[in-house]
């Protein structure tokens, strides 16, 4: 449906003055009469457009204006179909720029005439994507009785120069005397009673005019008007001390506000807003300083909020680039739970080209939030455990709120991460979006609450430990941000070669929406601006940079857009750039985190690591190969960063990203097997996800953890909402599922990840240890992590060291374990079992597949029941003889899936099966064994000595 809006003609500066775009035969139509519509569409993008009935043709876009209901034709089609053949115009021959069509409105729209007063109607091609169309909407009115209309100009608003000759032209419905009337003042009468006027009005002064054509016919009285602006230029004065971009508040003067606009190469801004019921007037024409432009609002009243539009050189309405609060015409879909009493979107503000319906925000006397957690110690750069997070898929629909995520927290500290990664919360196009299309850098989008909510989100988390890390994208921006606004070409939909701010076009393969010119002084000083105000306002802890490798004008592959493989290579510019940004942040939050998505070549990943930031490592894939079982490409030794040659412990590597399908969607949708064990078996993957999390999160170094894979999530990244699955769906909205919490098996990958991260909170070498992977693409993995410094006796667990072992295979495999030292070694996950190692090289102990063991060479406490799968179990069972010479006996209302003996040494033997309730041991050595009876969900443990 299409919304009234204010029009606005940019009038040129010779004389007299015509505008003559619509035209209708007769000049008085009537709903249930045919009207023939003419529409001059010179000047606009339909201009010179190759018309052809058949195969290019051009349509009338009309609508009820003010209807209740569905108010548009139905032959609003796009891109159109033949239902729309009775919408296409003819183009007038004489005049190939003038397109007619002729219908009657009643039965056009199918609704009584009484219910049609007035349409509003645009020309277009096939397709809006094309572009080409009327530039404006245009109106026509059908009355029942006496009426005047106004045929020029057309214009509800406009601008002219002083000395001007306007031509005010119309008509009424019966013949009767016609009065042009400016500011309420009778200017001329016609003589006589006639059907049509024609008055001349010579503009002489400056100032805001409104001018109305009257007349009476038997008693009715009626009249159309316009309003007119005449130009000036803006007055040169210095801005008062201490005004800067945005919204200026006076703690002392709570009546008033002062505004600030930077718009080089710009003459003339308006401010528009509820403080003047939305009119364009001489009162609100900014002051120029320089390349700014300002204007102080008073008599605002104190508290109240008030929505405002900067009208930048008569045609481009702009929302304040600075504002933290911004209105859009989606906000009607906010929920009231989520944003409680939130300002609706004026009326007065929307405009037909929709990147113009952006409103800011301002509101004097606001009270500050009061923040409750003053001495919060973030955590060192090393030690973070990230959980990236979208707020939109966390929560049910009407639980998408900073408030939900509050209420998250003791589940979140639970865990054990000390950081959260909020995707962006900048304001962005739409609702329900990943925030990667920001449009206002400084307003949190209202989608998931208020700005306070937002700032209690950030108290809460650090008064528990947390840390809160804000994704943000600043390689590019979306429309309307009024920075690509300001200088844009709105024919071509790009930002222009002046442009301050952004590239004309991409200057690399990876970009969406409008490219930042990152060696723009301008870019510079408004990326440091969102920067200072988020750690400073807000109290975040740092931020991801999202596609930070795009911030480069790409002189190594000059500007190349598809050279991928070049775009890697080392950049001492983009190095310049970042290093750059990332000092001017450490300047005034010295200990502000500074996360890079970058996926460079090494060279330069290790320079930006070295100066201090953090770089993303993705190592998704590897270790979804092993979880699945198959060992091409299964090397996950680069999660280590010394592995990359790296002298610093700066990348934070993951398994999953918001960015990177599922792992165990993959691991049920394409994992291996052998036999009965099939990784595509969700009890079995899962069990796989504890291995491949203890092969990562031991790991030195800072590790992050998409949303829900603590408890396997398992639906694909590409998921749409009718459950099937399409690369076109990514963005799309996926399912939550907290209830997964109620299930044993991903409960246990819970309890075990939450022990992973205690371990590495309680125990140095998991932080700051060395670590060895073995294993390559083989699926036998192993780390070993040495404490520094290291000794091969340790005597507490600050000396402690540790071996991991893991098998990724499908079938079971006796791994030569290479341990540090010779030595007793503890089984962590058999609760502390001993194990004598008299061959460090290759000491072979048996594994089922999926299985994994941590070994420490100092016992220190062992893990939850959960963890250890030995929590009780719900029917009772006896095992005998014991001693035992041959046969042991299993007896019990369940049967264990096998049975093994782990001796002394570590070494695993999986018993053979020779009866229902009976196992063989003849094989074994005389001895103490543990007997393990694994069972689906459990393992249990009972020490049993081999008599002979």
């Amino acid at each position: 449906m299409k919304i009234k809006f204010l029009t606005l003609l940019l009038l040129l500066s010779s004389g007299v003055i015509e505008a003559q775009i619509v035209t209708t035969d007769p000049l008085f139509p009537k709903a249930d009469e045919p009207v023939t519509i003419t529409v001059d569409v010179t000047g606009t993008s339909l201009d010179g457009f190759a018309w052809n009935n058949s195969s290019n043709p051009v349509y009338i876009w009309t609508w009820i204006d003010n209807a209740s209901g569905d108010a548009d034709a139905p032959t609003n089609i796009d891109p159109a179909t033949s239902a729309a053949d009775a919408a296409k115009c003819t183009r007038i021959s004489t005049n190939p720029d003038k397109y007619q069509i002729t219908f009657t409105p009643s039965t056009f729209f199918g609704k009584p005439a009484s219910e049609i007063s007035k349409i509003g109607l645009k020309l277009k091609s096939k397709s809006w994507d094309d572009r080409k169309q009327t530039d404006t909407d245009r109106f026509v009115s059908f009355t029942q009785g006496f009426a005047i209309v106004l045929s020029n100009p057309q214009d509800e608003m406009m601008f002219v120069n002083a000395g001007s000759s306007i031509s005010v032209e119309g008509g009424g419905s019966a013949a009767t005397t016609f009065t042009l009337k400016v500011n309420g003042e009778a200017i001329e009468t016609t003589p006589n009673p006639s059907t049509t006027f024609d008055f001349d009005y010579v503009v002489s002064s400056t100032g805001t005019y409104h001018v109305a054509v009257e007349g009476t016919f038997q008693g009715t009285t009626a009249k159309d008007e316009f309003r007119f602006v005449v130009r000036e230029t803006a007055v040169s004065q210095k801005r008062p001390v201490g005004v800067i971009d945005g919204i200026n508040y006076n703690s002392a003067e709570a009546t008033s506000a002062t505004l600030c606009l930077l718009a080089p190469g710009k003459t003339s801004v308006y401010v528009v807003g509820d403080f003047n019921d939305w009119t364009i007037s001489s009162d609100y024409h900014m002051k120029k300083d320089g390349e700014h432009f300002w204007l102080t609002i008073d008599d605002l009243s104190p508290g109240v909020e008030y929505g405002f539009q900067y009208l930048v050189d008569e045609e481009i309405y702009l929302a304040d680039p600075y504002a933290d609060k911004i209105l859009d015409p989606n906000d009607q879909y906010i929920p009231a739970s989520s944003y409680p009493n939130l300002k609706l979107y004026p009326a007065q503000a929307l405009h037909e080209d929709e990147r113009f319906n952006r409103v800011a925000v301002l509101q004097t006397n606001q009270q500050p939030y009061e923040w409750q957690t003053e001495d919060y110690q973030k955590p060192k750069k090393e030690e973070l455990v990230i959980y990236e997070l979208l707020i939109r898929d966390l929560f049910g629909t009407n639980a998408r709120t900073y408030k939900s995520l509050i209420d998250t927290l003791g589940y979140f500290k639970r865990l054990g991460v000390n950081a959260i990664q909020l995707m962006p919360i900048m304001e962005f196009n739409g609702n329900e979006s990943w925030g990667y299309n920001p449009t206002f850098m400084l307003a949190p989008d209202k989608y998931y609450g208020t700005k306070d909510k937002l700032k209690e989100l950030v108290d809460k988390a650090h008064e528990n430990g947390i840390a809160v890390i804000l994704d943000i994208a600043l390689n590019h921006q979306d429309t309307p941000n009024p920075l690509v606004l300001l200088d844009f070409n709105f024919s071509t939909s790009q930002p222009n070669p002046t442009n301050k701010w952004f590239n004309v076009s991409a200057k690399h393969p990876y970009n969406v929406f409008y490219d930042m010119n990152h060696e723009s002084t301008y870019t510079k000083n408004y990326v440091d601006t969102v920067a200072h105000y988020w750690l400073n306002e807000f109290k975040v802890d740092g931020f991801r940079f999202d596609l930070s490798k795009g911030f480069t004008q790409n002189t190594v592959c000059n500007g190349s857009t598809s050279d991928e493989a070049c775009f890697g290579v080392k950049d001492d510019s983009r190095i310049a750039i970042l290093k750059r940004m990332a000092n001017e942040i450490w300047s005034h939050s010295p200990d502000a985190y500074v996360i890079l998505e970058h996926f460079a070549q090494d060279a330069e990943e290790i320079e930006l690591s070295n100066h201090g930031m953090m770089l993303w490592g993705n190592m998704n894939h590897v270790y979804n190969q092993n979880t699945k079982g198959y060992g091409d490409n299964a090397d996950i030794s680069r999660i280590y960063y010394k592995n990359r040659n790296w002298t610093v412990p700066n990348l934070i590597g993951y398994m999953e990203s918001h960015d990177e399908e599922r792992l165990m969607y993959q691991n049920i949708n394409y994992g291996n097997f052998q036999g009965k064990y099939n990784v595509k078996d969700v009890t079995t993957s899962l069990k796989r996800m504890r291995a491949a999390n203890t092969m990562f999160l031991t790991i030195p170094g800072p590790k992050m953890i998409w949303q829900f894979g603590e408890l396997g999530y398992q639906e694909s990244i590409n998921r749409c909402a009718d459950g099937t699955i399409n690369n076109d769906c990514r963005l799309t909205v996926k399912p939550v599922r907290w209830s997964f919490q109620d299930d044993a098996d991903r409960a246990k990958l819970f309890d075990h990840i939450s022990d992973l991260l205690r371990l590495r909170k309680e125990y140095d070498v998991f932080r700051e240890g060395t670590a060895t992977i073995l294993g390559g693409s083989s699926l036998s993995k192993q780390i070993t992590l040495k404490n520094s410094p290291y000794t091969t006796a340790p005597s507490t667990a600050a000396e402690m060291n540790v071996q991991i072992v893991a098998n990724f295979d499908v079938t079971a495999k006796d791994i030569a374990v290479s341990f540090p030292h010779t030595g007793v070694w503890y089984e962590y996950y058999r609760g502390g079992l001993p194990f004598e190692i008299t061959d460090a090289n290759s000491a072979k102990i048996s594994f089922s597949p999926g299985e994994y063991m941590l070994f420490t060479d100092i016992k220190i406490e062992a893990p939850p029941l959960s963890v250890t799968g030995s929590e009780e179990v719900s029917t009772f069972y006896s095992v005998y003889p014991n001693p035992v010479n041959d046969i042991l006996i299993v007896d019990g209302h369940n049967t264990p899936e096998e049975v093994r003996f782990v001796s002394i040494q570590g070494a695993v033997t999986n018993l053979a099966k020779v009866s229902a309730h009976a196992w063989s041991t003849g094989a074994l050595k005389a001895g103490l064994y543990i007997a393990e009876l694994v069972y689906k969900h459990k393992v249990e443990r009972v020490k049993i000595i081999k008599a002979h």
